[in-house]
């Protein structure tokens, strides 16, 4: 059975090492990893709250608060009302759609480079392994709240 310890710190380095790359491609745009993180998430439920964006990523609302205030002082992000008067929903302005796009070419890119090496049946065995894991932590997380 493989090393548990060279297994998380090779997975930790890993996330490390992309998310490092990521900020470089995105550093020319004013965003980073974190802040792409929302973009994404916006953009992928069509628009939603504060409070589904910090669910999904599994961060706190305050960190998200922040993350929003960056994106909107960047005119990326419009506020619309929602039925809850308290609540806000978030969707990405027309500049915020442009940069999203231009965004994720580049790192649609880098992905395919980064995945060069690998032949496609070790990425689809490397992407269920991850899927199974997420899966495996959500569970976990679950069954102790």
């Amino acid at each position: 059975m493989p090393d548990p310890l060279k297994f998380r710190a090779s997975l930790l380095r890993c996330a490390r090492l992309m998310s490092d790359e990521i900020n470089t491609l995105l550093l020319p745009h004013q965003l980073n990893y974190s802040l792409w993180q929302v973009l994404y998430v916006i953009q992928l439920k069509q628009g939603c709250t504060s409070i589904d964006i910090a669910e999904y990523l599994n961060i706190s609302k305050p960190s998200i608060a922040k993350r929003i205030h960056v994106l909107m002082q960047l005119n990326v992000l419009e506020q619309v009302d929602t039925e809850d008067k308290r609540q806000k929903k978030l969707i990405l302005s027309s500049n915020g759609q442009q940069l999203f796009k231009t965004c994720s070419k580049k790192l649609d890119e880098f992905e395919q480079q980064l995945l060069v090496p690998l032949e496609l049946a070790a990425q689809k065995s490397t992407l269920d392994t991850l899927h199974k894991l997420m899966e495996h932590l959500q569970q976990m997380k679950g069954s102790q709240s």
